[in-house]
């Protein structure tokens, strides 16, 4: 079956009516410049039989920095030809009028996990990308969406909506995809050369070999993590905590009784990473 390429809702709606009742739609939304994670969620989709649908749309309520939207890596003639060879069933590609039509003005907005890690530091960017997403649920109604561990506030966040709000939504969630020394893959890492590309892939590299059983509580972890972060080139770090995987609530204690993760965003070369590691 040839790709369907739709730029409009109306082409939208009118190829999903075609196909919604006889098959489960299964949608990933990206915002393109689409990468081997990205595959990842697709081919979880085609595995399940779904309609695959990808939305490439860079979603500008989720950027609270003018310049890391301008300097965002644009790629859709590329992003198309990935989208064919992967027999995506169908793109969306909006423009911002069709998501956000002149006047729009309503917004979702999570008052409380929002505020910490990613969210402490980006005003409002939560609620850009819970809007966004609600509106594609909207307009797609999925029978499941993908999201990648990767984004793992992100994540959290997207469940807890479909959860509070009722959205008959399944969410299928996918283990963080990594190049082969380790570093998380992101559309952002485009804008870095080998040099940093190798001292980024370092967080992985600190992480899967630290010995997390050999600290009690999590303010010394966190101390002997920056220390080593920093001697590898990782200095401008913004953040790292040790939180709950189920609640995303703080860690005091490290123990085996409830599962931990570490997460940290640091910048290097001007350019954003993030990442999360299971400690146990």
């Amino acid at each position: 079956m040839q790709t369907i390429i739709a730029r409009s809702l109306d082409s939208l709606k009118k190829n999903l009516n075609k196909v919604k009742k006889s098959k489960k739609i299964g949608l990933i939304p990206t915002m393109g410049s689409l990468h081997d994670g990205h595959l990842a969620l697709i081919k979880k989709s085609k595995k399940l039989k779904f309609f695959t649908v990808v939305t490439i749309f860079v979603n500008p309520l989720q950027f609270n920095n003018k310049n890391d939207f301008k300097k965002y890596p644009l790629q859709e003639k590329k992003d198309i030809d990935i989208i064919k060879k992967n027999n995506v069933d169908l793109v969306f590609i909006p423009k911002k009028q069709q998501i956000y039509p002149h006047g729009f003005s309503t917004y979702l907005k999570e008052i409380n996990h929002s505020n910490i890690l990613c969210g402490q530091f980006r005003t409002n960017h939560f609620s850009g990308v819970l809007t966004v997403v609600f509106k594609l649920f909207v307009l797609i109604q999925p029978y499941s969406a993908f999201f990648g561990e990767k984004d793992f506030q992100q994540l959290f966040l997207i469940k807890k909506m479909v959860k509070d709000l009722h959205l008959e939504v399944k969410i299928i969630s996918v283990p963080t995809v990594r190049d082969s020394n380790g570093l998380a893959l992101s559309s952002r890492n485009k804008l870095l050369d080998d040099k940093y590309l190798k001292i980024a892939s370092s967080i992985y590299k600190i992480f899967k070999n630290s010995k997390f059983k050999n600290y009690k509580n999590t303010k010394s972890l966190i101390t002997y993590l920056k220390k080593r972060l920093i001697n590898s080139g990782i200095v401008d770090i913004e953040y790292i905590e040790i939180r709950k995987s189920k609640n995303l609530e703080k860690a005091i204690i490290l123990n085996n009784r409830e599962k931990l993760r570490v997460f940290i965003a640091a910048y290097l070369k001007g350019v954003r990473l993030i990442d999360n590691y299971k400690i146990n």
